[in-house]
């Protein structure tokens, strides 16, 4: 609970709900968005290096609805949360669910990738989800157990991988977020833009990464335990609806070296130019190595990740002291650094929006089910290994049963 209220404070500058009334309530002095948060700034919660989050405080105020105005991003991804204040997401919509404005197309349902009007109008209401929600509405009413009425709390909206990497936001304005009536007079209207944190431009993340832990020990060929994350409706991260995850757990007294091995699913590559709207088996993937405090040290997204002509990927993770001198792009490996202030971590593989034609996403994945039998080829093997190990036999020789 202390670091999702470090979260709300960080964002909204204390984790009291009053003064959320005074922000949301009067926007047109400030900016729509409170702030864009940075991994060094409000590096909690698990965030993906390859996303950007904007936060919107809002409060419960009957007679009222938010009102989000915006363009459609140029990149891989963007959508909206509402979250309660402990931090669990009551409602989102995302990209190709969103319908344009009228005259407008959606580049991310099939619309031209150029079209001049690329517009959308999204509602954040404080009513119960009914059993068929009105499209582009959110709603924030009730709590995740249904049974209590929620105050209040954060309109979160996530950008990944814009085509433009010195655009976060994808370029263009960001959406405006507007205080209205239910009926749809305007109370107050922001301006579309964002309080930024102060970014440090990654300093104090690398001054962790490139630094090793002051001892090692001797690694083991320990098989590494993933498990699906399940969310929870009384306490949460503020995760994003539209991924799942495997997770795993390492620690420095089983090695300093964590090899992974898997088959890499496709993916559209907006980077290059691929729309995002193009069929795959994946929107988007990335694999993430964390602190034990939720902090993220360092992630490879799909686009990032070194494929070998087998569509398999080999990632490395370890402290620079102990990184392989083959654990490089040239050799078919992505490295990851383990992160100097941990002797335990957390690894997250990070699956979004999956095909219908991909049964093996870790959306598939019941509480019933073993992942492996699921994933198939695409189930993250994982494990220690000696560094000397993977230096003179790669991959497989770390893997071996």
């Amino acid at each position: 609970m202390r670091l999702r209220t470090a979260l709300l404070a960080a964002v909204l500058g204390t984790g009291m709900l009053a003064p959320l009334a005074s922000t949301a309530a009067s926007p047109s002095a400030s900016c729509s968005w409170v702030a864009k948060s940075e991994p060094d700034t409000v590096n909690v919660a698990y965030p993906d290096t390859n996303a950007s989050y904007w936060s919107h405080p809002y409060v419960n105020a009957s007679g009222t609805e938010l009102v989000i105005h915006g363009t459609y991003p140029r990149a891989r991804y963007v959508s909206f949360h509402v979250y309660q204040p402990s931090g669990v997401p009551l409602d989102s919509v995302y990209d190709a669910k969103i319908r344009p404005d009228k005259g407008s197309s959606n580049p991310f349902a099939g619309g031209p990738a150029r079209a001049a009007r690329q517009h959308y109008t999204v509602h954040v209401v404080f009513t119960p989800r009914p059993a068929k929600p009105a499209p582009n509405t959110l709603y924030a009413g009730t709590s995740a157990l249904g049974a209590t009425r929620n105050p209040g709390g954060l309109l979160m909206m996530r950008v990944y991988t814009p085509t433009d990497a010195s655009s976060p936001q994808g370029g263009g304005p960001l959406p405006t977020v507007s205080l209205a009536t239910a009926t749809g007079t305007t109370l107050a209207a922001g301006q579309a833009c964002s309080n930024d944190l102060p970014d440090t431009h990654g300093l104090g993340t690398s001054s962790l990464n490139q630094a090793s832990y002051p001892h090692s020990v001797a690694a083991t060929t320990t098989q590494i335990t993933w498990g699906k994350a399940f969310g929870n409706d009384a306490f949460g991260f503020f995760g994003n609806q539209q991924n799942a995850y495997l997770t795993a757990g390492i620690d420095r007294a089983y090695g300093d070296l964590v090899v992974i091995r898997t088959r890499a699913p496709r993916f559209p590559n907006t980077v290059k130019g691929v729309l995002p709207s193009a069929r795959d088996q994946l929107r988007y993937w990335s694999i993430c190595q964390n602190s034990a405090s939720t902090r993220v040290n360092a992630c490879t997204a799909d686009y990032q990740t070194v494929v070998d002509r087998k569509g398999y990927l080999t990632i490395v993770i370890s402290d620079p002291a102990h990184r392989p001198r083959n654990a490089t792009a040239a050799n078919g490996v992505t490295w990851l650094p383990w992160g100097v202030a941990d002797e335990k971590g957390l690894i997250i593989y990070r699956h979004m929006v999956p095909s219908s034609s991909f049964p093996q996403a870790i959306q598939s994945i019941t509480k019933d089910d073993d992942p492996k039998k699921v994933m198939g080829a695409y189930f993250p093997d994982a494990r220690y290994c000696f560094q000397k190990s993977f230096e003179h036999g790669g991959w497989d020789g770390c893997l071996e049963s």
